[in-house]
């Protein structure tokens, strides 16, 4: 955590790490029945951190390291999140899905990095995106992609992203 060691964030970064590792391994088999939602929430709080550490950053050096390491990441997150929520055992499908969303992401990142919206703005506007986008994956391999569930997450999307926006600083830093 070489990224949040001068940082005011780095014990609640500790204190974040040490949750969703506890979410993940302590109580996962013995108090959630259904365990997928606790995943959910388990991965969207890791991409945060990983969207949070990656904004934070220095990106004068090593950019495409930290920034592969995170379509990399991504990856394996949608990969594995993709292998719990998936009804029936198509790996080659699931692993096409992970691909797809992780190149999806990539292309997201590069671009709101260019933004000059502050690294918090920048990591709620890819968390929100990384949301979409999971949902979008959950109702795809569950057939229920609807008309209405396009119209509801389009203004659901535009809404927060508008917040985000708006909220956010417009500086350019040199």
């Amino acid at each position: 955590m070489l990224i949040l060691e001068e940082s005011l964030l780095f014990w609640p970064g500790i204190f974040l790490y040490a949750f969703i590792f506890y979410l993940l391994v302590g109580i996962k088999n013995y108090h959630f029945i259904k365990r997928s939602r606790l995943y959910y929430l388990a991965a969207i709080l890791i991409f945060y951190s990983i969207y949070i550490e990656f904004f934070l950053a220095d990106k004068s050096g090593w950019f495409l390291l930290k920034y592969g390491a995170v379509i990399f990441a991504s990856f394996l997150l949608f990969r594995e999140w993709l292998k719990l929520i998936s009804a029936f055992s198509f790996p080659k499908r699931e692993l096409l899905a992970a691909g797809t969303a992780a190149f999806l992401m990539a292309q997201l990142l590069w671009v709101v990095a260019l933004l000059p919206i502050g690294f918090i703005g920048s990591a709620n506007l890819m968390l929100l995106f990384t949301f979409a986008l999971a949902d979008f994956l959950l109702k795809h391999f569950t057939g229920s992609i609807s008309k209405e569930f396009l119209i509801q997450h389009l203004v659901f999307f535009l809404v927060l992203a508008g917040l985000i926006f708006w909220s956010s600083s417009w500086s350019l830093s040199i």
